[in-house]
C-alpha cells in the first residue's frame, strides 16, 4: 500500500488542538456536541486528516474556553499551513519547538539523525542536559531548568517503549570532544551512550574529525502511513520542518556519504569507550589516536576486500540507491 499525503503541518496542528481540548477537560464527543459538528470532523483534525481553516481554528478554540489573545499564535500556525509551502517553521511561542520535535518523533517508525556537535538529545544524561541549557542560559531560573531537563528525559523513554521505532545516530567526533559541563559528566554521558547503542533499535556511528565535514545537525524521519520529513533545530525562533519531497530527497543522497565517513557500530562504541577512560583520566585529547587508527583499519579492510563494500553497506541499511539516484520514497532503514 502506498504512503499517504498527510502534510506534517497539519498533524502538528492537529496535536496542538488535541492538547488544547484535554487542557480544556473536554471528550472529543462534548466537544462536538458543543460545535455541532459531527465527531468525525473532530477526530480528522486532531489527527492532521482535514486541512483545517483558520476558520475551523478558532471555533474549535473559543468551544474549549481559549481566549483571543491565547488564540493569536496557534491562528499563525495555521496560516502558514494553509500556505502549502512545502515547509514550516515550529512556533517556540506554542508549547515550544521541542514539542514540535516530540510530535513528530514519537509518530515515526524511523529516525535517523546527524549531529555534528553536541551529544543528541534523545541520548544525553540528566547531568548533560542540565550543563548543555546553562551553556546557553547561564541566567535560567532554576524552575525552568528542572522543568526543560524533565522534559528531555522524558522525551528518551520513547527509545524503551513496546514495540519502539529504530533510530539510528550518526554523531561526529567534535562533538564527543567538546566538554559540556565538568570531565566526570562527559564520562558519564558517553557510558550512557555506549550503554545506549546496544539497544536493539538503536545505531550509533561515529563520524571521525579525519573524515570530513558534514554542514549542520538534521533529522530525517520516516512513517509508516505517512511521507517523510526532515527537522531542522538550531534556529532561534523554532525548528525548520521540510516535508516537500525535492527538499527530503537532498537528504536521502546525503545518507550515504555519512554511511561511508562513519566508523561502524563496533568501532563507534570502542572509540566512546576509549574516550570515556581518557574523560575519566583528565586526558581525553589523546584518544584522537584511535579514531584514527580505527579509521585507517576500516579503509584498509575495504581495500583488501575484508571490510563490506559500499554497495553491501547501502544494501543493509537500506538506503534505496539506484544507479546512484535516490529512488523517493524508499525506507532508509529495514529490518
Amino acid at each position: 500500500m502506498g504512503k499517504s499525503y498527510v502534510p506534517a503541518v497539519y498533524r502538528e496542528l492537529g496535536e496542538m488542538l488535541r492538547r488544547i481540548r484535554i487542557k480544556a477537560d473536554m471528550t472529543e464527543t462534548q466537544l462536538a456536541r458543543r460545535l455541532g459538528w459531527p465527531l468525525t470532523r473532530i477526530s480528522r483534525m486532531e489527527h492532521g486528516r482535514r486541512t483545517s481553516t483558520t476558520v475551523d481554528v478558532v471555533q474549535y478554540a473559543v468551544a474549549c474556553g481559549m481566549k483571543a489573545p491565547e488564540v493569536g499564535p496557534i491562528l499563525e500556525f495555521t496560516r502558514r499551513a494553509e500556505c502549502k509551502q512545502g515547509y514550516y517553521l515550529s512556533d517556540k511561542r506554542i508549547d515550544g519547538s521541542l514539542q514540535s520535535l516530540i510530535v513528530h518523533e514519537s509518530s515515526a517508525e524511523h529516525v535517523l539523525s546527524y549531529e555534528p556537535q553536541v551529544i543528541p538529545g534523545l541520548l544525553q544524561t540528566p547531568d548533560y542536559a542540565r550543563a548543555r541549557i546553562l551553556a546557553v542560559n547561564p541566567t535560567i531560573a532554576k524552575e525552568r531548568l528542572a522543568s526543560a531537563v524533565h522534559t528531555r528525559m522524558e522525551r528518551r523513554q520513547i527509545l524503551n517503549l513496546p514495540n519502539p521505532s529504530r533510530f539510528t545516530f550518526y554523531i561526529h567526533e567534535q562533538a564527543l570532544r567538546l566538554r559540556v559541563g565538568t570531565d566526570r559528566v562527559m564520562h558519564d554521558q558517553l557510558l550512557h551512550l555506549v550503554l545506549t547503542a546496544a539497544l536493539d533499535n538503536v545505531i550509533v556511528r561515529i563520524v571521525p574529525s579525519l573524515a570530513r565535514v558534514f554542514g549542520d545537525a538534521f533529522r530525517l524521519m520516516e512513517f509508516n502511513d505517512c511521507q517523510p520529513i526532515v527537522y531542522l533545530d538550531g534556529l532561534r525562533f523554532g525548528g525548520l520542518i521540510l516535508e516537500d519531497s525535492d527538499y527530503v530527497n537532498n537528504f536521502y543522497e546525503f545518507v550515504p556519504m555519512l554511511a561511508d565517513a562513519a566508523l561502524d557500530e563496533g568501532q563507534s562504541s570502542e572509540f566512546a569507550a576509549e574516550l570515556a577512560d581518557e574523560y575519566d583520566r583528565g586526558s581525553h585529547w589523546r584518544v584522537g589516536e584511535v579514531a584514527h587508527k580505527q579509521l585507517q583499519r576500516r579503509r584498509g579492510n575495504e581495500l583488501r576486500g575484508g571490510g563490506m563494500a559500499e554497495e553491501q553497506l547501502q544494501q543493509r541499511r537500506g538506503y534505496g540507491l539506484c544507479g546512484g539516484s535516490v529512488v523517493s520514497p524508499s525506507p532508509i532503514y529495514e529490518p
